[in-house]
Parts: C-alpha cells; sequence; structure tokens
C-alpha cells in the first residue's frame, strides 16, 4: 500500500504540468464540440460585383433576386480582376445584352473564396425556376413574379415521427474525438511516472526493498488504472455539463461504457510504449505518433465512411479503430449487442499489450547500472 500512496506523491509532484495539460485539452474538446450549430444551414451572404448589360425584365428580376441575398458592391469595372485577386470581392457577374436568349451569365470567382460557387447556385436556381414556369406555359412577367414568392419562402423540416433512428452527431463527434485525448494524456501521465521509477537510484532502491518487484509492479498498474479512470470521469463530467446530460439516453450510455473500455486499453498501451522506449525524451515523440496517427487512420478527425481502404486497413491494429466504429454504430444502432465484438476486440488488445510489457520488463530493468 506504501507504493500505492507513493504513486500518488509523485502524480502530485508532477501536478502542475498534468493539469496544465488537462486544462488544454477540455478546451480543445470544448472548442472542437461546441463551435459551430450543427443544427441548421444558413445560406451565405458575399460581396459580388454585377454589371447587367442587358438591362431586361428578366436581367433585372436577377440582379433584384441577388441583391437580396449577397451584397453588390458598386465599382470601376477595370478594378474587378484586382478585386477578384486579393479577394475583395467573392465573384464578379456579367449579364450579356443576349441574355434573354441564351440564358447565360457570365462567372468569374476569386481564387481561393469557398463561398463562390454559392453565387453560381443561386443565378442557377433562379434561371431554373423561371424556365420551369416558362415550360408550363406562363408568360415571362408571370413567372418571374412567381418565382420571386416561390424562392421567398422558409421551409423548415424535421422528423416527427416514424421509425427512423435519429443520429446523434454531438455525441458521436464528441466521443471519436476523445479517442485522441485520451490517448495522448494517458500516455503522457503513465511516462511522466514510469520515467521516475526509472531513475537509477529509486530503481536501485526498488530492487533492495522488502516488497516483492511483482507486488510493486501490480501497485503501480493499479495507480496508472485509477489515474486513467480519473481522466475519464473529467471527460464524461465535461460531457455531462456541456450538453446538460441526464443519462436518459442509451447510446450516450452506451458510448460511455465504450469510452471506459477504451480507456482501461490505453493504459497497457502506455506501459508499453514506457517499457519499449528507451530514451524517456523520445517518449513524447512516440506519444504523439500513437495519439495523433490513430486518431487520423482510425476515424477520430475524418469519419471512417470517409477514409480509404488502406487507411482503415492500417488503422485496424489500433484499439482506437474499434472504438470509433463502435461510437459510430451506436449513433444510429443503440445497442450492446452491437458492439460486444469491438469490446472484446479492445480488452483482448489489453491483454497483448500486457504481455509484451512483461516480456520487455527485464530488457528494461538490464539498463539499471
Amino acid at each position: 500500500m506504501k507504493v500505492f500512496k507513493n504513486y500518488f506523491k509523485i502524480v502530485w509532484a508532477h501536478r502542475t504540468a498534468i493539469i496544465l495539460y488537462t486544462v488544454i485539452f477540455a478546451a480543445l474538446l470544448v472548442f472542437s464540440t461546441k463551435s459551430e450549430n450543427k443544427e441548421a444551414y444558413k445560406s451565405v451572404g458575399v460581396d459580388i460585383y454585377l454589371n447587367d448589360k442587358a438591362g431586361t425584365e428578366l436581367s433585372k428580376a436577377l440582379s433584384r433576386y441577388l441583391a437580396k441575398n449577397d451584397k453588390i458592391v458598386d465599382m470601376d469595372e477595370s478594378l474587378v480582376e484586382d478585386k477578384l485577386f486579393y479577394e475583395v470581392i467573392s465573384a464578379a457577374l456579367e449579364i450579356p445584352e443576349d441574355f434573354d436568349n441564351s440564358r447565360e451569365v457570365l462567372y468569374r470567382s476569386a481564387p481561393n473564396d469557398i463561398y463562390a460557387m454559392n453565387v453560381k447556385e443561386k443565378v442557377n436556381i433562379y434561371l431554373s425556376q423561371v424556365a420551369a414556369y416558362e415550360k408550363a406555359g406562363f408568360d415571362l412577367s408571370d413567372a418571374i413574379k412567381y418565382s420571386d414568392e416561390d424562392l421567398e419562402k422558409n421551409f423548415d423540416i424535421a422528423i416527427k415521427g416514424g421509425s427512423a433512428v435519429k443520429t446523434d452527431e454531438d455525441a458521436r463527434f464528441f466521443f471519436n474525438f476523445l479517442n485522441y485525448l485520451l490517448l495522448s494524456q494517458i500516455i503522457l501521465i503513465v511516462s511522466i511516472i514510469v520515467k521516475v521509477y526509472k531513475r537509477k537510484k529509486i530503481a536501485m532502491r526498488n530492487l533492495a526493498s522488502p516488497v516483492p518487484s511483482k507486488k510493486m509492479n501490480l501497485y503501480l498498474t493499479l495507480g496508472h488504472i485509477a489515474n486513467a479512470l480519473i481522466v475519464w470521469f473529467l471527460y464524461m463530467l465535461l460531457y455531462v455539463i456541456l450538453y446538460k446530460y441526464d443519462f436518459s439516453k442509451l447510446h450516450v450510455n452506451l458510448m460511455m461504457l465504450n469510452s471506459l473500455v477504451f480507456t482501461t486499453a490505453i493504459v497497457p498501451m502506455a506501459l508499453m510504449i514506457s517499457s519499449l522506449v528507451k530514451n524517456d525524451n523520445a517518449v513524447g515523440g512516440v506519444t504523439n505518433v500513437v495519439s495523433l496517427g490513430s486518431s487520423f487512420l482510425c476515424g477520430a478527425f475524418v469519419p471512417q465512411e470517409f477514409l480509404g481502404e488502406t487507411a482503415l486497413k492500417i488503422g485496424k491494429i489500433f484499439p482506437s479503430y474499434y472504438y470509433i466504429q463502435n461510437n459510430d454504430v451506436l449513433a444510429s444502432n443503440p445497442s450492446f449487442d452491437a458492439i460486444k465484438t469491438n469490446l472484446l476486440i479492445m480488452l483482448g488488445f489489453a491483454i497483448a499489450f500486457t504481455i509484451i510489457t512483461v516480456l520487455a520488463k527485464p530488457k528494461t530493468n538490464d539498463n539499471i547500472n
């Protein structure tokens, strides 16, 4: 028990670094999950230049429609190219004189403006709407009138009932992103503690201690697990606070269980890394490679459905792949049976990491001289 108490004394001695990392990771998680409103889409209005050379009823109607949705900037035509290059305006439109016959608008966009294509899409939508009314037998004036009325309407779409399962993207994103944070923080804490116990004086003193090495290693492992559970609990508490969660949703409860099992698999992984990497300064680099690499390859940052087959095949060598796959499944199918196989695989990883660590332990001890 003295070993266990001593473990937390070492943790307390490094509290500044651990707390600092915790605050940074928590802030990163809050910023990533709460910075965007995922519940609604709003059309983006941009600055554009419009030159109506036709001056017809249709071209004026199109100009009015664009003016309602975007800001038309008045400028000398000779300055348009410069304004586009420096992204002062997003797009430049020219309505040619034969517009009523061609129904085409000359379009130029700023080189790196992601919203410029939205302007072209608005032009296509308006002209398609007018053309649809004309094909139905309406004259141009009525087609413009009804098109304006239609495009001014706003529609709210929602699923009121039925058997479809609603996908909780907030929970899915939170727990998927948690993969990176748990990996980084737990490996960091474990490596700090292992680094202290690797010091020559402490290692030699432990070898001379009356406490058997197996018992000491057991207490140290329990300390690592206790620390990991504290980190896991803090992130679960953060989720409850952020989303005012009341533990009424089965899929979120199962995601929490999934993250708990994943956390228990990270501890043996962290011990394995600390045992295999002899250079203490290299542990930080390995931690970044493992946490960032597995997060990218397994779908923490980019959903697995968008990753290539090669990336997914490589990702399967990490427990992160099965953790994130469970979160994706639970978002649409909240069932324990749907995730139990991957839970067992993560526990299998934990056992494999433990075996590797035990086999590597003697080599580590040989370094004491």
